[in-house]
């Protein structure tokens, strides 16, 4: 086992419940090793508050852990468990920095969006008015209930080219309305 040596002085850098519990393990540490610990989880997490919270976590955890098992690294040990709680930690920010995003996310369109969503609309209506019944009940069908030509055919006895046909020259009006109003967007929309 890999023990790591307790020096008088060095009790009183270590924290109490550490300090106290290294008596009763298997193992000894001292502040140097703790000085190490903390120095290396600075670097690896860029803030001395989080490198100190953990390195006294990891030495609670490995104390509690020599109590169980016997440890023939305890050094390897320690910088492991410190290791592996930093990694939880920063996956636990992660995932609370994108919850956070997530609730914050607004899906709704801004009002530009909207305003300019309700003039398209207004135009389309327009448009669709213009068209002669049968082409703009058959477009309706086919481009806005998705109905198929065979569907369209049979429930307003057309013929499958017949309703292709209806599709095809509605867009075109559609096309040319917008052309003629100057409408920006998708052709036709």
């Amino acid at each position: 086992m890999d023990v790591l040596p307790v020096r008088s002085g060095d009790q009183a850098a270590l924290s109490p419940f550490v300090a106290m519990s290294a008596q009763h393990a298997d193992f000894e540490i001292n502040a140097s090793e703790r000085a190490a610990l903390v120095a290396f989880l600075m670097r690896k997490s860029g803030s001395a508050i989080l490198a100190e919270d953990i390195a006294q976590d990891a030495f609670i955890r490995l104390v509690e852990f020599q109590r169980r098992e016997k440890v023939r690294n305890a050094r390897g040990l320690l910088f492991k468990i410190a290791v592996n709680l930093l990694i939880n930690h920063q996956r636990r920010e992660r995932r609370m920095v994108a919850g956070l995003v997530e609730d914050y996310a607004d899906e709704r369109p801004s009002q530009e969006r909207a305003a300019l969503d309700n003039d398209r609309m207004r135009q389309f209506r327009k448009a669709l008015e213009t068209l002669p019944p049968l082409r703009r009940e058959v477009l309706i069908r086919r481009r806005l209930e998705n109905q198929s030509y065979q569907e369209i055919g049979k429930a307003l006895n057309l013929s499958s080219a017949a309703v292709e046909k209806h599709v095809v020259r509605a867009l075109a009006s559609l096309r040319a309305y917008q052309d003629k109003f100057m409408i920006e967007g998708e052709r036709p929309w």
